[in-house]
């Protein structure tokens, strides 16, 4: 969906993605990736650049992300759990757990690109039905739009992200024509 500028999954869409990348073993890695950054609203470039040791049995993910600000990000149980799912995938495809090792890596092993990674989410984006184009940063769209959805305040959202200006944040802020009815029903007697 796109509002005001931006593009982002509607729930529907996420559980829709979600859903065919669970059900597929073929989708393993890209199941991992597309949920941790559903989960953290991570950027491409900090997802891509993950080390097996910042995830490996973490609540707090620490982040240097956007003009070298750090933040730290809560990984939720949900997402632990997958993290944990996809380490054992790991090890049993011989791929590297040291603490330095890249976390998504290419049939080569070598640490996947920006590219790979947007081709991986056109592609399961298609498989899944959905119509259109999603970037790797409509996740994290669809992180914020979510947050915000389910009642957590802006200044919260705006730490979440790392953003430095509020002013930022307040592009997901958009209403939705069922928010404006919800509302409108809120004053009914």
């Amino acid at each position: 969906m796109k509002r005001q500028g931006i593009k982002y999954l509607t729930s529907e869409e996420k559980a829709k993605l979600q859903k065919t990348l669970s059900l597929r073993c073929d989708a393993i890695r890209a199941s991992a990736l597309i949920d941790i950054m559903l989960n953290t609203a991570l950027r491409l470039s900090e997802v891509r650049g993950l080390n097996v040791g910042d995830v490996q049995d973490k609540t707090i993910l620490e982040i240097v992300g956007k003009g070298f600000k750090a933040r730290t990000v809560p990984l939720n149980k949900s997402i632990r759990e997958h993290i944990q799912i996809f380490l054992e995938w790991k090890k049993k495809k011989d791929e590297s757990l040291s603490p330095d090792a890249p976390l998504f890596v290419s049939r080569l092993g070598n640490r996947l690109s920006h590219r790979a990674i947007q081709r991986e989410l056109n592609k399961w984006v298609k498989i899944a039905g959905l119509e259109g184009r999603f970037s790797p940063h409509c996740l994290r769209h669809t992180a914020a739009t979510q947050l915000l959805n389910r009642g957590a305040n802006l200044r919260v959202v705006q730490e979440f992200l790392g953003h430095a200006d509020i002013s930022t944040t307040q592009i997901y802020t958009h209403v939705t024509k069922e928010q404006i009815q919800q509302a409108a029903d809120l004053l009914a007697v």
